[in-house]
C-alpha cells in the first residue's frame, strides 16, 4: 500500500525495523485476541492510535480491529492519514492535539510511537499519562517497555547531541554500560527523572560526555532500536574531569521526560 506523506514521515516509512516491530506487536496482540472476530473478521476492540503521522500505524490496527482512531495535531499531515485510510470504514482520523482531548470512550488497545532517546525530547510519556482515564482496565499499550543504557565517554562537541546515519560524532567509549533506567508505558509515569549514575572508567582518560542508547520493548517478546529513524544514541556533555583506569565516576543526571533536550542538567558528585 503506497501511503501519501511528508519528506520527513516517508524517511520514517523506509525504517523497515522499525515498521516491522509495530506491526509484529500489533498482529501478536490481535492473534490473542482471534476468538473475539466479529462477522467482518475483524476483533471487537477499540484501538487508539497517538500522534498517528500519515497513518501506518493505524492502517496495521486496521487489518485487525473494528474500531481504529488515529490522533494526529499537525492539519497537513492528519490530512495525509485521511487520504491513505479513506477506504477503511473501521478508521478514524481526528486532527486534535492528543494532550488536549478529554471526554474519550476508553481503549483497549493504545499504540503511541512519539519515542525518542530516554523519551526527552517528545510527547509519549505526556500522551500517555493524559490517556490514562481513558484505558480500559486490561488495556494494552504498545511500545511496553523502554530501557535506557548509558556509557561513560571522551567526546570532541561540548553540546548536546545525536547519532545517525548522516552524522557521526568523534567520541570515545571509556567505561562500562549501565542500565540506568526502566520505564514501564502501561502504567502512569513520573516525566521527572534523576539519579546519580555510577561509571566504573577502563582506560586512562578524559571524561566529559554521557552516551544515552534507548532499547524500545514494543512487546515484552520484541525489541527494536535503535535505528535510523529511532531513538537515536544521544549525546550528554558533563563537566570535563582526568580520570584513570579503574576509577569510579559518578554524575547527577536530571531531566524531563516530554520537557526536551533544555531540561538536561548534568553534576559530578
Amino acid at each position: 500500500m503506497k501511503f501519501k506523506t511528508t519528506p520527513y514521515h516517508s524517511h520514517l516509512i523506509k525504517d523497515t525495523e522499525r515498521l516491522s516491530a509495530f506491526y509484529e506487536g500489533i498482529s501478536q496482540y490481535a492473534r490473542d485476541l482471534d476468538y473475539l472476530k466479529n462477522e467482518e473478521g475483524l476483533i471487537n476492540r477499540v484501538v487508539y492510535d497517538l500522534g498517528c503521522g500519515s497513518g501506518v500505524l493505524t492502517y496495521f490496527a486496521a487489518l485487525y480491529f473494528s474500531a481504529v482512531v488515529g490522533f494526529e495535531k499537525d492539519s497537513k499531515i492528519a490530512g495525509y492519514a485521511k487520504e491513505n485510510l479513506k477506504d477503511f470504514e473501521n478508521v478514524l482520523i481526528v486532527n486534535e492535539d492528543v494532550l488536549k482531548l478529554e471526554g474519550l470512550a476508553k481503549a483497549d488497545l493504545i499504540i503511541c510511537e512519539m519515542l525518542d532517546t530516554a523519551l526527552i525530547d517528545e510527547e509519549e510519556v505526556l500522551a500517555l499519562n493524559h490517556f490514562i482515564d481513558f484505558k480500559e482496565d486490561n488495556c494494552t499499550v504498545i511500545p511496553s517497555k523502554v530501557l535506557n543504557y548509558a556509557e561513560p565517554v571522551s567526546m570532541e562537541r561540548r553540546n548536546v547531541h545525536w547519532e545517525d546515519d548522516d552524522y557521526h560524532p568523534n567520541y570515545n567509549i571509556i567505561g562500562k554500560s549501565i542500565c540506568y533506567s526502566e520505564i514501564d508505558l502501561q502504567s502512569r509515569i513520573d516525566e521527572n527523572f534523576e539519579d546519580v549514575l555510577e561509571f566504573a572508567i577502563n582506560e586512562d582518560s578524559k571524561f566529559n560526555g554521557i552516551k544515552i542508547t534507548t532499547i524500545t520493548l514494543i512487546r515484552d517478546n520484541i525489541v527494536c532500536g535503535p535505528t535510523p529513524m529511532f531513538n537515536p544514541p544521544l549525546f550528554i556533555p558533563v563537566d570535563e574531569i582526568n580520570c584513570r583506569a579503574g576509577d569510579t565516576v559518578k554524575v547527577k543526571l536530571s531531566y524531563k521526560m516530554g520537557g526536551g533536550i533544555e531540561t538536561i542538567k548534568t553534576e559530578l558528585i
